[in-house]
């Protein structure tokens, strides 16, 4: 039997030996290679050929999907196991549409990490019960242009991408002040930010909004 090979990306050190401590204690599992950084993770994928990456999603610098589509272009049978604390709905629900099958947090114990590698390898899902719970709050959202974000969340998230104030928005939406604000802070949330330039930013960088 040909032994699963794993490549492991996290920008922190301790985190990266964890997990390659674990995962060499199954005699099923090669650890091909490790990375900090997205330039370097490019050019491993490529030449270890890994069948699993493990990597934190909080390790991505631009849209997750584009990502994984960046090293499916490399690897196209590589296979993504999430390991993150991540608590933000739609960086989740727009990994799993990217192909992400997997999902572990940070304290995951050795066995559970062991399973989850096996899983994703074998072509299954495995998502522990927390995002489990997270990704259907996402994916049960009314909205499908993104599954999390309501229409009236969209329509508000693109007068702030047009730079409104609050007041003006609820000028325009004939709502109060008060009803914009709960929504920009409900929107900002969701997209794991909390300034209004880093929403417009986050926006543009996953399309929620166009650049015209």
């Amino acid at each position: 039997m040909n032994k699963i090979k794993v490549y492991i990306a996290d920008d922190y050190y301790l985190i990266r030996e964890g997990v390659k401590r674990s995962l060499k204690q199954s005699k099923d599992i090669e650890v091909v290679g490790e990375s900090n950084n997205l330039n370097h993770l490019r050019g491993s994928i490529e030449e270890c050929k890994p069948d699993v990456l493990i990597f934190e999603l909080n390790l991505c610098q631009q849209p997750v999907r584009d990502l994984i589509q960046d090293l499916k272009q490399v690897n196209s049978n590589v296979k993504f196991l999430i390991i993150s604390d991540c608590d933000c709905e739609l960086p989740l629900v727009m990994a799993v549409r990217a192909g992400v099958t997997g999902f572990v947090r940070k304290n995951v114990s050795k066995d559970e990490l062991l399973h989850a590698v096996q899983q994703v390898y074998n072509n299954k899902e495995y998502y522990v019960s927390e995002i489990t719970q997270l990704l259907l709050k996402g994916f049960l959202n009314n909205d499908q242009s993104n599954g999390v974000f309501s229409d009236r969340e969209l329509e508000i998230l693109r007068y702030i991408c047009k730079g409104r104030s609050n007041e003006q928005i609820a000028d325009i939406l004939f709502i109060s002040e008060k009803t914009i604000a709960t929504h920009r802070r409900n929107i900002m949330k969701k997209a794991g930010v909390k300034k209004s330039t880093d929403l417009i930013i986050w926006a543009l960088d996953n399309k929620i909004v166009s650049r015209d």
